[in-house]
């Protein structure tokens, strides 16, 4: 069967996550040797893909550290291709992919053959570390015969998968991996002398305990897969499960594992009715594997996950739907379009668009979040939380957008917002603001409440205000289903758009007076904002100095608001203004006393509280 390749131009940086990516024995290897990759077995499902232009074009699948790690110190002694016919003599690679780095560790030149080809590298090959990714494949020539004939030299097995097939090149967002889809798994193998690792071992490779907030009392269904690492087969292993400090409880398991394939326990794992209030640990590992004792305290016998306990909540005011777009693509429009429906039908969520770095309409402060969280254009977050056994914090629907229609793609994130609009909040947050149109300043007064749960379960908290515009013309790539063509838009009105904040990006730190909190703001607004399409919007997280990939599942938003430059905005200015400019003392961090008419911007004491101007 032929196929026609779809190319998705999204652009990935070292955000694949494998699933299933284990070591198997396959004709033509020795008793050492095993092959990895997304595809195992001599399968081939498609046979005969192109992608319908003449071309030399570099493909690969690429696995990162979660499934080389267990292999580290093995060597990749060759790699195994699959071809739909004769390609001839051509480049065969293993490269080692670090950010955007590219740097060849193994490339051979080989003839390949219709059918699978076991291509073994000259001399020792390369030492697998465990903390790399790599790339792997060849340069396959599609010649215009090929396209002609409408039969190509690809061979392919399986459903579309992220990571197994990869055009490394520059497409239009920068040189990288972009992602292919419409032939499944393209037909690649990195070959592995496992000659090194233990006779009998084992790798904790995946833990699930479902959603961060949990109750007291709870019985918590965890899923956890274990990977046979060693060489011989298992037939017993022991595996434990520790509750914070708890004494660890500990589960004999039986059955075949062959070497490379894996083997999964799902239970229960009950919360005592008197745990804490705020995080919790829940670890497993590995204690034994055919009756010989493991170190579960070594990288790979063990994974952990945390979670919350909460006892009380309030309702969650807003959900914040965080949106990365793209100008360029014409993905952007269609979740554009999805999103003003679903508004019609849930107007309880404020809409941020955050558009990618370089972008007309992009604010260099935010530029943090498209590296964090966007993973692909356009993609998004619901009050930026993890949902369990996801790859990223971020959705997208690009796969869903060009196929579904507007209204059915709006129900579908409608049912993902209304998931995170029933998720538990633990403070509270108001706002009042005013506009002074003489001056373009804007006085923002926010306050609010605060559980038990939200410093337990947080520590400090941090408030978060930005504004938006609507209304915006700007460019934007559309596709017109009528002419089945795409069109840049010069005049396309963006709603939503960043346009800056009031506070740090990340944040502002709170000083709560007991359970309650106070904080005021001034800024003046930019020349070019129309103030009636103008919303502020605010919301709460934990503070952190900085939000990197390491914290970014504590930085969920434990509640929001969004208010519109309204009316009662320009009016409450009057109000706003007169509780910081009442004649009321206020105080430099240093003690002296100043006029707080004319205060410049800074952090001062007034009525026994931090405000900052």
């Amino acid at each position: 069967m032929r196929k026609l390749i779809g190319l998705l131009f999204i652009f990935s940086s070292l955000l694949f996550s494998p699933v299933g990516a284990q070591p198997l024995r396959v004709e033509g290897l020795s008793n050492t040797q095993r092959v990895l990759g997304y595809t195992l077995t001599d399968d081939i499902d498609i046979s005969g893909a192109l992608f319908g232009e003449a071309g030399t074009y570099t493909i690969g699948a690429a696995l990162d550290p979660s499934t080389l790690a267990p292999y580290a110190g093995c060597r990749v002694v060759g790699i195994r291709i699959a071809t739909a016919m004769n390609l001839g003599r051509t480049r065969t690679f293993v490269y080692n992919f670090t950010g955007t780095s590219f740097d060849p560790v193994i490339v051979q030149n080989q003839r390949l053959y219709e059918g699978w080809n076991n291509v073994f590298f000259n001399g020792d090959g390369y030492e697998i570390q465990g903390d790399e990714t790599l790339f792997f494949g060849f340069d396959y020539v599609e010649t215009d015969d090929m396209v002609a004939a409408d039969a190509g030299g690809l061979a392919c097995t399986g459903s579309d998968t992220e990571g197994a097939f990869y055009l490394y090149g520059n497409f239009g967002q920068g040189e990288g991996l972009y992602s292919i889809s419409g032939a499944g798994k393209l037909c690649v193998q990195l070959i592995v002398d496992i000659s090194s690792l233990p006779l009998n071992d084992m790798a904790v490779t995946y833990l699930d305990a479902g959603f961060k907030y949990k109750h007291p009392g709870e019985r918590v269904e965890v899923l956890a897969t274990f990977t046979n690492t060693g060489r011989a087969t298992v037939d017993t292993y022991q595996i434990g499960y520790q509750l914070d400090k708890q004494q660890p409880v500990l589960i004999d398991c039986q059955g075949t594992v062959a070497d490379g394939l894996q083997d999964s326990w799902m239970g229960i794992v009950p919360l005592p009715d008197d745990i804490a209030t705020g995080m919790h640990t829940l670890r497993f590992f590995l204690s034994s594997v055919n009756g010989e004792a493991l170190d579960s305290e070594a990288d790979g016998k063990h994974l952990e996950t945390q979670f919350a306990i909460y006892r009380d909540s309030v309702d969650r005011q807003m959900v914040y739907l965080e949106i990365y777009t793209d100008p360029t693509n014409i993905y952007s429009a269609m979740l554009n379009d999805a999103v003003r429906q679903m508004q019609k039908q849930f107007e309880q969520v404020c809409v941020v668009n955050v558009h990618c770095p370089g972008a007309r309409l992009s604010v260099s402060d935010a530029d943090y979040l498209s590296d964090l969280y966007a993973y692909t254009y356009p993609s998004f977050t619901v009050n930026r939380a993890y949902f369990p056994g996801e790859a990223y914090i971020a959705y997208d629907m690009n796969d869903y957008l060009p196929y579904f229609g507007t209204e059915m793609s709006a129900g579908i994130l409608t049912d993902i917002v209304m998931q995170d609009f029933y998720s538990p909040a633990f403070a509270t947050i108001d706002l009042r603001a005013g506009y002074d149109p003489d001056t373009r300043q804007l006085t923002v007064e926010a306050t609010g409440s605060l559980l038990p749960e939200a410093t337990a379960i947080y520590g400090d908290l941090a408030l978060t205000l930005l504004i938006t515009e609507d209304s915006v013309t700007a460019p934007q790539s559309v596709y017109n289903f009528t002419t089945q063509r795409t069109t840049n838009n010069r005049k396309y009105i963006h709603q939503d758009v960043l346009r800056g904040y009031v506070t740090a990006p990340t944040g502002h730190l709170l000083t709560p007076d007991g359970r309650q909190y106070t904080a005021q703001f001034t800024t003046t607004l930019d020349s070019s904002w129309v103030p009636e399409h103008l919303h502020l919007v605010g919301f709460l997280t934990k503070y952190a100095d900085s939000v990197t990939a390491d914290n970014l599942v504590d930085m969920d938003i434990i509640n929001a608001t969004s208010i519109p430059f309204s009316e009662d905005v320009i009016t409450s200015i009057s109000t706003v203004k007169q509780s910081m400019d009442n004649g009321t003392a206020c105080y430099t961090l240093d003690g002296r006393k100043i006029a707080n008419s004319q205060l410049p911007k800074g952090i001062y004491i007034m009525n026994g509280k931090k405000i900052v101007r």
